[in-house]
């Protein structure tokens, strides 16, 4: 017999119904009972019916029995009345969460009303004998489905304790897995479909009665970010593009809507079609920069598309077409510039040399051109017949015995280390006749300047593709030139200005070198680089020649620039022993160098005090600041000496200004020095000397500290340095939006110098200090706040630099009489001042270092924080800063997968795997980092083939970058069994290869 007699067998004859003993109905006149029922018959009905069936009771006939059930029934009118009031209560509150639709309860009181009058005690417990087939699938239970109270608060790891979830989020007991769409919240409530549609009308009425291209890009914007859920993401995109056609057609100029156009066309169809589309527009506007950029990039980026000549033949059309148009200087430079970092990455550093040598002796100077005229030859960018250090090399590699694919692999990594400069003999290599590159090879991607100030920015670009380590990128908003393309930064080097900052965590030096290391491509100037001392000459030569060439300010900051390349591989070979003093024999090599290049220098160079500045750092990273009989403290001090002999011959009122803040930057740097070893007296000893008297200043004191200065100079001091803020205020407030020259990215502003001289010397004499520089830096924060205005970014970069400078050094704690910090207080305004420039400045080095090297941050907060704002740097130095934390844990036991492993796997798939991120998806030096980490398993799972996945991942690379030749070397180290695809794949792309297999098995078996 079936538990439920509707789904029970029908066989059974009904069992008629028996009619209970009078004792068994005693409990219908119990005051407790309380009648419900199932229908929705009228009172009235209900009560005649209740009393039908208390007639048929054997106390019918008894009075007192009336008399108490009189009494019964008003005692139930009233609790009945209270019942009702709470149950509407709930029906409300609850809505219609029963699920019974309006047709169900109509038929059901229809059929009540049919029925004849139901036993009392059947009205409530009554027998289910329809089998329905809606009770054998329940979706979910009617709430309340789950307690509404809970035992314990449930929050993820990380949550803050005040934190509120929202209305919608509560814990259900059953659910069913749906993926709920994102969509537009207003005011933190969600927009309903309809909502969305009458919005995107009153928008197309508005543009009917105003036809601007403002209102069609908000349009068009509103209708990307509200697609309709009833299509797919390919239909959506058609939408989309459909009406940028239709807004085009009315505004067919708009630049920003063929930028629309240009996305949107890539989201539907082929990369064919898509070539197609951009070249008949290019047939009609031959001039139209964007277009050629977009028929450049479309051709570039597509696996089946990308062969290598055919790029730069369209990089050659592009160029005649745009110079016969007088396109502007900017615009021929930042052709350019992706041209020659093309043919860098495809493995044409012949070419791009070529190049850059022609560009050089045509724009800048004659003296960089080769000795016979043309490209090569025996001039700066001239390479020999042979070197023998790589004969020498492959005989080793040919009788190693190793395999093949590791023969090719080393002996194509030597000779491009050697091989990168254009051969100008005048007889044939029959052995490699790709080495010879003449002028008319690259003749058609160069052109004369039409406004010859912009050899300076030319020059900058060089650098760029050398790999120069520039410490800040703020340059590169200075011009259109200077852009940065997506898949441009794929070298390393680029983090070597973290070693620069005297300030830094120098445990992290170590990992840093170690990481740079492993990922650098030949040619480099580096010494971990087989051939590094022939290209680190070049780079020298190249910088001196500048240097001679230019005059003034602009020599003056090349001259910075080689003094910033020469501490920067001093701080390379540091970090990569664990001694911390260089080497005497080396440094005294360094000095010869430095010395001879400022003795023949112009003179404006010899007496600028930007150059002694960055002199006197190379100094002090070679010998410390009391080392080599303190010749740090001596070139500060000499610096200054001459500084005050010399100001009285400054005649103009602007000269001496500009002398007087060099002098405060010049000063602000052996400060900062003097702080970090402990010299706090001496550092407010000589910013008060600074502003009362700057002649009487000295850093010669190294044996004893001096005395404080008395409080009214502190106080006179104080309100000097205030009143030089509030004048280089108001300057800067006066120049509005005058965008900075490019030599203005490149030294301190004044007041910026000024802004640092004062909150350094407030919070080191105030113990409330800190707190009123942080008023003072949030004030000029909201000050230059207009994020269109070139100058207020430029000038917002270096207070937030110059913000989180004081609140890493209030975590250090090098203050005297300041406050200690509450436990933590300092590390969260850290995070705080972190967060708001990174949205500003994504790639700031100062910010990404700043927190990803600070061992009190956790994990799942750094990468909460910088996933907010995901770049290439973040990335790189986020995967520093986990295997740094992986080696210092050690808490791993062998046989045991790494935590951190995992989260670096994790991180580089979500960066590298996000199409909508160019910057991320073409970036080829993040995919080589992923390829390596996943080959890099030793503890992988069990059945988990390490070679399938990174073969896989490796085509998907190939995909993003087809050009990149650094891919392919890594993918014949991580995927062996592809060589012979991989060099099939560079045959059929026509990238440069030095040697193929079959040679070396010939040389081999020689």
């Amino acid at each position: 017999m079936s538990l439920f007699p509707a789904y029970g067998s029908n066989d059974e004859p009904a069992k008629s119904e028996t009619v209970g003993k009078p004792c068994e109905l005693a409990w219908l006149t119990n005051q407790s009972f309380i009648p419900f029922t199932l229908n929705n018959e009228p009172e009235e009905e209900q009560q005649d019916t209740v009393d039908a069936v208390a007639d048929t009771s054997p106390y019918r006939d008894d009075p007192a029995h009336h008399q108490t059930n009189k009494e019964s029934k008003k005692r139930k009118r009233k609790e009945k009345k209270k019942h009702k009031k709470k149950q509407s209560k709930r029906t409300n509150r609850d809505g219609n969460s029963s699920g019974s639709s309006s047709s169900a309860s109509e038929s059901e009181q229809t059929v009540a009303s049919v029925q004849p009058p139901v036993r009392i005690s059947e009205t409530d417990y009554y027998t289910d004998v329809d089998a329905l087939r809606i009770y054998l699938t329940v979706e979910k239970l009617h709430r309340p489905a789950c307690p509404r109270y809970r035992l314990s608060t449930t929050k993820p790891l990380g949550t803050p304790a005040g934190h509120r979830g929202t209305v919608d989020e509560r814990y259900k007991r059953y659910y069913r897995v749906h993926r709920k769409a994102r969509e537009n919240r207003v005011g933190g409530a969600e927009k309903t479909q309809s909502e969305i549609s009458e919005q995107e009308e009153r928008m197309e009425r508005s543009l009917r009665t105003e036809e601007t291209a403002e209102k069609w890009i908000e349009l068009i914007r509103f209708r990307q970010a509200n697609p309709l859920p009833n299509l797919d993401n390919y239909q959506n995109h058609k939408r989309e593009l459909a009406m940028i056609e239709r807004a085009r057609h009315r505004l067919p100029g708009d630049a920003v809507l063929l930028d629309l156009y240009l996305e949107a066309i890539v989201r539907v169809h082929p990369t064919d079609e898509v070539l197609e589309l951009v070249r008949r527009a290019i047939a009609k506007d031959e001039t139209n920069v964007q277009l050629w950029r977009a028929l450049i990039r479309n051709k570039q980026c597509s696996m089946a598309q990308c062969i290598v000549p055919d790029v730069l033949r369209l990089y050659e059309s592009s160029t005649r077409a745009l110079f016969m148009a007088r396109r502007s200087d900017e615009t021929m430079l930042q052709l350019f510039k992706n041209c020659a970092t093309f043919c860098r990455q495809a493995g044409l550093c012949e070419q791009m040399f070529g190049m850059v040598q022609l560009t050089l002796s045509m724009n800048v100077s004659g003296r960089f051109g080769g000795g016979g005229g043309g490209v090569g030859g025996d001039g700066l960018f001239g390479s020999p017949e042979h070197y023998h250090q790589l004969l020498d090399y492959e005989e080793v590699i040919l009788r190693s015995g190793l395999p093949m694919n590791e023969i090719w692999l080393r002996i194509e990594t030597l000779r491009t280390a050697f091989h990168y400069l254009p051969f100008g003999g005048g007889q044939q290599l029959l052995s490699d006749p790709q080495r010879i590159v003449l002028n008319e090879d690259v003749v058609g991607f160069i052109y004369p300047l039409i406004n010859k100030s912009y050899s300076f920015e030319l020059t900058l670009i060089v650098l760029r593709l050398m790999k120069y380590p520039f410490v800040n990128a703020r340059h590169f908003e200075a011009a259109d030139c200077f852009q940065v393309e997506p898949f441009e930064m794929d070298y390393p080097e680029q983090l070597l200005p973290l070693l620069l900052d005297v300030s830094r965590n120098r445990t992290y030096d170590r990992e840093l070198h170690r990481f740079i290391k492993g990922l650098q491509v030949s040619p480099s100037y580096l010494n971990t680089n087989l051939a590094h001392e022939q290209y680190l000459t070049m780079v020298q030569q190249f910088l001196t020649l500048a240097i001679d060439h230019f005059e003034g300010e602009q020599s003056a900051l090349l001259l910075m620039l080689y003094l910033q390349l020469e501490r920067t591989l001093v701080c390379w070979e540091k970090a990569s022993t664990a001694a911390s003093n260089f080497d005497e024999q080396k440094a005294k090599l360094i000095r010869g160098r430095v010395k001879t290049l400022l003795k023949h220098t112009h003179t404006s160079n010899q007496n600028n005090l930007l150059v002694y500045a960055e002199y006197g750092l190379l100094e002090y990273e070679l010998t410390g600041l009391e080392g080599g009989a303190a010749a740090c403290r001596k070139i500060f001090d000499t610096s200054v000496q001459v500084h005050c002999a010399n100001a009285e011959h400054q005649s103009t009122l602007e000269e001496k200004d500009e002398q007087r803040h060099a002098l405060f930057s010049l000063v602000l740097t052996m400060v900062e020095l003097l702080l970090l070893n402990g010299h706090t007296t001496e550092a407010v000893h000589t910013l008060t000397k600074l502003v009362l008297s700057p002649s009487e200043v000295t850093f010669r004191s190294a044996g004893e500290e001096p005395l404080l200065p008395s409080n009214t100079s502190k106080l006179s001091a104080l309100q000097k340095l205030n009143d030089q803020v509030n004048l280089a205020v108001r300057r800067e407030t006066d120049l509005g939006s005058t965008a900075p020259t490019v030599e203005q990215y490149f030294r301190p502003t004044p007041l910026i110098t000024s802004l640092k001289a004062y909150v350094f010397y407030l919070t080191l004499i105030r113990t409330e200090g800190f707190k009123e520089a942080v008023r003072q830096l949030e004030t000029l924060l909201f000050l230059f706040n207009e994020p269109t205005n070139p100058r207020h970014r430029f000038l917002r970069e270096q207070i937030y630099e110059l913000y989180m400078q004081l609140c890493n050094s209030r975590v250090c704690g090098w203050k005297v009489n300041t406050e200690r910090p509450a436990s933590g207080e300092s590390t969260r305004q850290l995070l705080d001042i972190v967060d708001r420039t990174l949205e500003d400045f994504p790639s700031n080095l100062y910010a990404l270092r700043s927190i990803v090297f600070n061992e009190s941050v956790p994990w799942f907060q750094l990468r909460r924080l910088l996933g907010k704002h995901l770049s290439p740097k973040a990335v790189l130095l986020m995967v520093i800063g986990a295997r740094f934390r992986a080696n210092a844990d050690n808490a791993v036991t062998p046989g045991e997968t790494d935590p951190y492993k995992q989260r670096i796997l994790n991180l580089l798939a979500d960066a590298v795997k996000s199409p909508s991120i160019l910057a991320l998806h073409q970036n080829a030096l993040l995919w080589r980092l992923y390829l390596r980490e996943l080959f890099d398993q030793p503890n992988a799972r069990p059945g988990y083939s390490v070679l399938e996945h990174c073969r896989r991942v490796l085509y998907a690379a190939l995909e993003a970058c087809p050009w990149n030749k650094a891919l392919y070397l890594d993918g014949a180290s991580v995927a062996p069994q592809e060589l012979s695809a991989l060099l099939d794949l560079m045959m059929e792309k026509q990238i440069r290869v030095h040697a193929i297999p079959e040679e070396l098995a010939i040389l081999r078996n020689e």
